[in-house]
């Protein structure tokens, strides 16, 4: 029992609670962690033969495992990056964090890359891994297949095809390969335990090569893979710029076929008409303005009057040869007459050239109306090709959006080819450089001392196995038997004071021999100092009646209700007191034996029998110094004899003539005969064996004598050892008295 309750039972089994002070409680825990002492003490022998036993175990098991050897070889991820050209690479350099080192620790334990050792170093067909072969098996294992009825597993692997076997040997390694983070390092530890101690140098080296080759091999096939998808993509794109190309050549031809000319040569003509038109509304304006001038003065003083604005190189001669003409005539009218025949023929003169200068102008002012309708239809002339040359400067701007969106398609298209280009340029002088993100810092070496398993922690697992074991088992043994081990203990099951601790006397077989030694005082033990306490709780003086008749009786065989009951008669006998052993256990009589008395004659059950006389009943014990009452053989029927008026008539006449009368009585448990006995007695002790009897057992006896209306004085804890719990207070009282 691990934790004893703090609660008394009644012997009916109810919980009561205790009462007392502090120091109560604070000593039933002492005794609580004491019991716990006390128990693997009791128990030392089984838990020393438990551990021994598991000792002799594991070193029997050592011998025949075969010696591990171990090899380790390191990988470091370089974080310090060779950069021949600053061409990026296809697959992106590491950035090493924890999860990056635990990826990396994932990749090096996965199938692939132990399947490509596995093929490197033709494991499947290594006689350490070869599941073909026969090998011994575990005692585990053949049960296994002999309940199953199946075959040995070598025959069974010979028929299994050769993936089968290459995964079951890649199971194989991953679980004897290890590989875990230096530290906090950016290193990788590579292990591997094999009894072959060159393999697993092999295969830890392996590991490591075959981890940097898939870093290589891994950046190779992403190049090779960019590089044969790049090229597939310039192929199309070079179609695409082609195409693109193709039809901004065309659109323009189309253009130039439409429009009639580019859009420079349309915007030039443009421009040159509109000048020209300029300069013709211009013209026609200048004309008109002209044209206008001359008609009003025509209007206001007739053709003379225009002869003042309007010029020309022949009404410039006719004016000049009339102003002469005129000259002439002033000039000759002064020596000629009028009636002069060259001052008619002057002014005869004169008036052809009026009428030519009339003439003239009128020619002049008819020009002048010409001018201004050629100038308007001119102008009209030019606005309409404006017009017409605008719709075609439109219609070729229209055209154009759709030519620059052309142009930019084609050169977004060449772009992308370019970049392309490039980019496939650069993969491929990348697939004849290629770096891996790893090197190998540490190759394993054979290993020569092995590594397992490790004798001294498995010997010392043994030993703790095994005490664990033995000390389970005790106090889950203890847990299920419950078995009274202290006075407190047995306080609480029986609700009486305990009025005595005996302790135990160590003896060879059954003899009784250490019982006479302590009933003569021949003994150097403290066995009948323990028995005077029982007299003196009887003998208290605070009790209003001494009990004469005391019966001794215990829950079941063998716990000492005996000797206990030979020792309190020896203790009880005082000066002019008389003492009676009554040994009324007819089914075991014991006492006869114990005290040495004759084998025959004096016997009870012959007297219970009618076969012997009351005189002839008594005798008297040297060793005990007192009168005794023994049967002197077993009895078939003793409850009836009990029962019998001759014993109720024997008690009555033997407490007459003796003081004080000791009944050895027999067990409770599953007899009536302590009860009855126990009711004619004037108190009752009852025994319980320390350590063995269990507590259920001790609390149904003592419900069977309360229920029967007995007086229990008290009990005695028996056969207390040193090594119990309760021999403190053995050791106690020796030291004090």
């Amino acid at each position: 029992m691990m934790n004893r309750p703090t609660a008394n039972r009644h012997p009916g089994g109810s919980d009561a609670p205790v009462h007392g002070t502090g120091e109560g409680h604070n000593a039933i825990h002492s005794i609580d962690l004491m019991y716990l002492f006390s128990v693997l003490r009791s128990n030392a022998r089984l838990i020393a033969l438990t551990t021994f036993a598991s000792l002799v175990a594991m070193f029997v098991y050592l011998q025949f495992v075969p010696p591990v050897f171990t090899a380790y070889s390191q990988v470091i991820l370089d974080t310090r990056k060779e950069r021949v050209t600053p061409v990026e690479e296809v697959v992106s350099n590491l950035d090493v964090s924890q999860s990056v080192m635990a990826g990396e620790v994932i990749t090096i334990r996965s199938n692939v890359l132990i399947g490509e050792v596995v093929d490197r170093l033709d494991l499947v067909d290594a006689p350490e891994f070869d599941p073909r072969l026969p090998r011994p098996e575990s005692v585990v294992s053949y049960l296994k297949r002999i309940a199953r009825g199946g075959e040995k597993p070598h025959v069974i692997a010979a028929r299994l095809p050769f993936d089968t076997l290459r995964s079951w040997v890649i199971g194989a390694v991953r679980r004897d390969l290890g590989v875990s983070q230096i530290g906090v390092s950016y290193g990788i530890g590579i292990s591997f335990r094999s009894t072959n101690p060159k393999l697993a140098a092999e295969i830890a080296n392996a590991v490591a090569d075959q981890y940097i080759e898939s870093q290589l091999d891994a950046k190779m096939a992403a190049t090779l893979r960019a590089n044969a998808w790049l090229s597939d993509r310039l192929l199309e794109l070079s179609d695409q710029v082609e195409t693109a190309d193709r039809e901004v050549v065309d659109f323009k031809a189309n253009m130039i076929e439409i429009a009639n000319g580019s859009e420079v040569s349309i915007n030039q003509l443009l421009a040159e008409l509109n000048t020209k038109l300029v300069g013709s509304s211009t013209e026609r304006a200048d004309a008109e303005v002209r044209l206008s001038q001359v008609e009003m003065l025509e209007q206001a003083g007739g053709l003379g009057a225009v002869a003042d604005v309007v010029t020309s190189p022949l009404l410039e001669t006719l004016q000049r040869q009339r102003a002469e003409l005129a000259a002439a005539q002033a000039q000759l009218a002064s020596t000629l007459g009028r009636k002069h025949p060259e001052m008619i023929r002057i002014s005869a003169q004169l008036g052809d050239i009026d009428r030519s200068i009339e003439d003239e102008l009128r020619r002049r002012l008819e020009a002048m109306r010409s001018d201004v309708i050629v100038t308007r239809n001119r102008e009209d002339a030019l606005s309409e090709q404006i017009a017409v040359v605008s719709q075609r400067a439109d219609s070729l701007a229209k055209a154009s959006v759709r030519l620059s969106q052309l142009e930019r398609t084609a050169q977004a298209t060449r772009l992308v080819y370019e970049n392309f280009l490039s980019r496939f340029k650069e993969t491929s002088a990348q697939a004849d450089f290629q770096t891996p993100e790893a090197r190998v810092i540490g190759y394993a070496s054979v290993p020569v001392v092995p590594s397992g398993p490790r004798k001294t922690i498995f010997m010392l697992s043994a030993m703790v196995l095994g005490m664990s074991a033995a000390i389970a088992f005790i106090f889950l043994r203890n847990l299920v038997h419950a078995p009274v081990s202290t006075t407190d203990e047995l306080r609480a099951i029986s609700q009486k004071p305990n009025v005595a601790t005996v302790p135990y006397v160590r003896t060879f077989g059954k003899s009784f021999k250490w019982l006479r030694k302590e009933l003569t005082g021949k003994s150097r033990t403290n066995y009948m100092d323990h028995v005077r306490a029982i007299r003196t709780h009887l003998f208290d003086v605070a009790r209003t009646r001494t009990p004469r008749i005391v019966v001794v009786t215990s829950s079941v065989p063998n716990e000492g209700k005996t000797s206990l009951s030979c020792a309190l008669a020896k203790v009880m006998i005082q000066p002019k007191k008389s003492v009676l052993l009554i040994d009324a256990d007819l089914r075991r009589p014991d006492i006869r034996k114990a005290l040495e008395l004759p084998s025959e004659g004096n016997c009870l059950a012959s007297y219970l029998q009618g076969g012997e006389k009351l005189k002839d009943l008594t005798v008297h014990s040297d060793v005990l110094g007192a009168d005794v009452i023994t049967p002197c053989r077993a009895t078939q029927d003793p409850t009836n004899l009990l029962l019998s008026p001759l014993f109720e008539g024997l008690l009555n006449r033997m407490s007459s003539q003796y003081d004080y009368i000791v009944v050895n009585a027999p067990p409770v448990l599953n007899l009536a005969d302590s009860v009855l006995l126990a009711k004619q007695a004037d108190a009752t002790l009852f025994a319980v064996q320390c350590g063995k009897t269990r507590a259920s057992v001790a609390r149904d006896a003592l419900r069977r004598l309360e229920e029967g209306g007995v007086n229990v004085a008290g009990t005695v804890l028996t056969m207390v050892r040193r090594k119990d719990a309760a021999s403190r207070e053995v050791d106690m009282y020796s030291y004090g008295y």
